[in-house]
Order: structure tokens, then sequence, then C-alpha cells
């Protein structure tokens, strides 16, 4: 009765996702369907797809360091717990247990969160710990949404618009981390609204959204220190703006003065608190050891030079602990493997899936070439796009790939090559293939192969992305 009961709500889950089709539909026929609710419709049936896959994947599965809620343990999962029943922050070094280094903010929620439904009178159980993912979805949807509107903000339109949308709203990582009850999908989300309310203040100028954008930025670093990559892009902005507004430069330097007051102390808190009572180092990451299974034994430049076709064989990342003959050595190609997989080891057990993650990752790879393309393509020929907001999408792609590959050198481990390190690219990259297909004003047959070649190969993306995460609550049940 259980085996039954379960497979028809993963029925009845899975028919949600033809609700916004059959809306549009509808909407079409009666001259109602324009570009923003075909957004929307699109962003619902994303929210749609991640309820689908939560239900399914319990808080064991496809995560990050998480660990086995247990009080006395260690993990994401541990960490959450010591808030919970301690009510206070660690008072220890954070560096002897595991996860546990990482800013406060999201286990903080997620203690609260925990703390409200024992309120009323849930227990301290694994189904009550399956509801974090609630938050986590909340995180990942409001996170398609900000994409959206900072795409309108933008000035997207039309087929740029939908498309930009449809990417970031069916991107596998997206999906996977709206499951994931680590940090990584909360300080995403912050990333992704200091970009948002960066774009905004450069066009209203408010002090009120430049405190938005400090605030995002502070909280962002208060959930995962990472986030202060983005400073770059944004300051350059910041620059761009002051100078062609000299004329008003008191009331920049005034607004900065906010920014700072406000996103400094909160952003930096807790480094600055464990650096000052038990001495951790402000960039602190534990290090995995040479001798671990994981370790990739490759010289860095054989690394990023070795293209080998061997390495396409298969779309899931190699580790030579899961049976692989290799580790996966080159963090561009493990990029593109984790970026649709995660790390791989839970989609290659569905045999009936293996085409359609192959044709997928072979889609990723031609969206993610033509993305380059479209972004070389904003300085070239998109004169109309403002300096700033060509810094800002340009400086957040270069930064967090550059952060990335120098991440995946310094710790040379299967682990680190993950795209949960490069969340913003997923939307840098939408955008830019946004424009591009948004632009019926470019001629010469390259450019036009570019656009059909882009424009098939994401409806192919969004497409079979939903199939796999859908069939994935179908073909396969982890113990």
């Amino acid at each position: 009765m259980t085996g039954k009961l379960d497979l028809t709500m993963r029925i009845m889950f899975t028919a949600l996702l033809f609700l916004p089709l059959i809306s549009g539909v509808i909407l079409k026929k009666l001259g109602k369907l324009d570009d923003d609710k075909l957004c929307a419709l699109i962003i619902l049936t994303g929210i749609f797809l991640r309820v689908i896959y939560i239900f399914h994947t319990k808080i064991t599965i496809r995560q990050h360091d998480v660990g086995d809620f247990d009080p006395d343990g260690g993990g994401h999962s541990g960490y959450i717990l010591y808030l919970l029943y301690n009510r206070r922050l660690p008072d220890f070094d954070p560096r002897y247990v595991d996860q546990f280094y990482h800013p406060p903010l999201h286990h903080i929620i997620c203690a609260l969160w925990l703390k409200f439904l024992k309120l009323f009178g849930a227990d301290t159980s694994q189904s009550v710990f399956e509801t974090i993912q609630a938050l986590t979805l909340g995180y990942s949807s409001m996170f398609c949404l900000l994409a959206y509107k900072s795409m309108k903000r933008l000035r997207l339109e039309s087929s740029g618009l939908i498309m930009g949308t449809a990417l970031v709203t069916f991107h596998p990582t997206l999906i996977i981390l709206s499951g994931s009850i680590n940090n990584d999908m909360l300080s995403g989300l912050f990333g992704m609204a200091a970009v948002y309310f960066t774009i905004k203040w450069s066009q209203d100028k408010k002090r009120l959204s430049i405190i938005a954008i400090a605030f995002s930025f502070g909280l962002g670093m208060m959930t995962k220190l990472s986030v202060v990559l983005l400073a770059p892009a944004v300051a350059s902005v910041f620059l761009i703006v002051m100078i062609k507004n000299k004329d008003s430069l008191k009331k920049y330097i005034l607004q900065f003065f906010v920014f700072g007051i406000i996103s400094v102390p909160i952003g930096l808190f807790w480094v600055i608190r464990n650096y000052i009572k038990f001495g951790v180092p402000i960039n602190y990451v534990p290090l995995l050891p040479d001798t671990a299974a994981q370790y990739i034994d490759v010289p860095p430049l054989k690394r990023l030079t070795d293209l080998s076709l061997y390495q396409l064989s298969s779309p899931y990342t190699q580790w030579v602990p899961d049976g692989s003959k290799y580790n996966e050595f080159n963090p561009v190609i493990a990029l593109f493997k984790n970026a649709m997989f995660d790390e791989g080891t839970y989609f290659r057990k569905c045999p009936n899936l293996q085409s359609c993650c192959s044709v997928l990752f072979f889609c990723n790879i031609i969206v993610s070439i033509l993305s380059v393309i479209a972004l070389v393509m904003i300085w070239v020929k998109f004169s109309k796009l403002n300096i700033e907001h060509k810094l800002l999408i340009t400086g957040v792609s270069a930064v967090i790939f550059l952060s990335y590959i120098a991440f995946c050198l310094k710790f040379p481990h299967v682990c680190t090559q993950n795209m949960r390190y490069c969340i913003p690219l997923i939307f840098t990259s939408a955008v830019v293939c946004g424009m591009f297909v948004g632009r019926d004003d470019l001629s010469g047959k390259f450019f036009t192969s570019c656009q059909k070649a882009l424009k098939k190969s994401t409806a192919a993306f969004c497409l079979l992305s939903t199939i796999m995460f859908v069939s994935l609550a179908f073909y396969y049940r982890p113990r």
C-alpha cells in the first residue's frame, strides 16, 4: 500500500508540470500570453519540477558535507543541531569540527526553522529534518525570479528574455541545490540579489538600492565568504556611475560610506571573531591530504591544457574511488559535467537515463561555448548596453571563473571541481545568451548560425533537464 501511495504521489506531482502548459495554451488562445506571463509560467514550471525532485530526494542523497544529523557530530547537519540545542555560536575553535568554520547564517535560519516546527509539536526526527528542503526550495525559486527581474532591467525582450529565464530556471545545478541543505543555495541567492540591486541602483541611483546591495553582500558573506568575489564587478559599477555623475560626487561618496558601514561589519563579523578568539586565518579552508583517493596527481599545466577526447566518453565526473580509471582532472571539463549531474554518482545508476544525460551534457557544452561568444559580442556589437552593465556581467563572469580555476589548482581534489562554487555563472551565461538571441539586427552567416544553434540547444537543454529530473523520480530508488 505504501509503495502504491508513493507512486501515486509521484504521478500527481509530475502532473503539476502540465498546469503551466495548459495555462499557457489558454492564455495564448485568449490573446493574453505576453512575454512576462510566459516567463512567469516558465518559473512556475521550474518550481513544480523542484518540488518533484525534492519529493523523491532525501537529505542524505546528493548532498555535500551534510553529515548524519547527529547532535554531537559534524557537517552542516551537526552545525544546525548545535545551534538548535545550544542557542549560541560555537565557543570553540571551529576548525576542529567538520564544516563549523563556515559563517553561520544559513545554519541559524535552519535551526530557527526547526525550533519553529517544534512549537507546533514536531519532534527532531528525520522527517522533520527533511523540511529544511522547503527553505532551499524557496532560495532556488527566488534566484530564478531575481534573475528574470535582472534581465528585465537589462532590457531583454521577447525571445531573449524567455531564453534567459528558461536557462536559469531549468539549470540542473539550481534544481539539485534546491534539495541540498548546505549553505550553497542561500549564498547563491544573496549573490544574485547583489547583482540585481546593483543593476537597479545603476538605474535609479537611490540610497535604498545601495542599502539593499550592502545587505545582500553582508548577509551573503555571513552565509558563505565567497560572495565577496562579486565585489570587484560591483565596485566597477560604482566607479563608472560616479565618473559619469562627477558633479554629484558628494552624494555618491555618502552612499558608498553607507554601503561600507552596513556590509563590512555584517560580512566580516564571523571571520574576525574567529581570528581574534581562536587565531583562525581569515581565508581558512580545510585541506584534504595528498593521500586521499580523490587527490589529482596531475601537473597544473596539464590539467589546464589536456583536452583529450577520452575525457568526454562519460558525461559524469570520474572518481577512482567510485571505480573510474582516473580522477577527473581538467577543471573546465569537470565543470561541464558537474553543472549537469553534480558529482554524478547517482545519475549513472539510472540505466534508462544514460542517453538523455549524454545529450544534455553536449547541449550544455554548446550553450556554454556560445555564451562565451555572446560575452565577447556584448563588447563588440552591443553598443546600446551601458558600460557599467557590461563591466558587471563580464566582471562577475571573469572573477568567478578564474577564482574557480585557482581554487581547483590550489586544492587538487576532485570535490573542488564543483559547479556550486560558480553559481553566478549560471545567471551571466543566461543573460548574455538572451542578449545575443534577442538581437534581430545581427547580420552575417556566422552570427545567424550561432543564434539558430543557441535556440535549438537551449530548447533541448530545458526539455532534457525536465525529462531527466522527472525520470529520476521513477527510475531510481536510493537506499
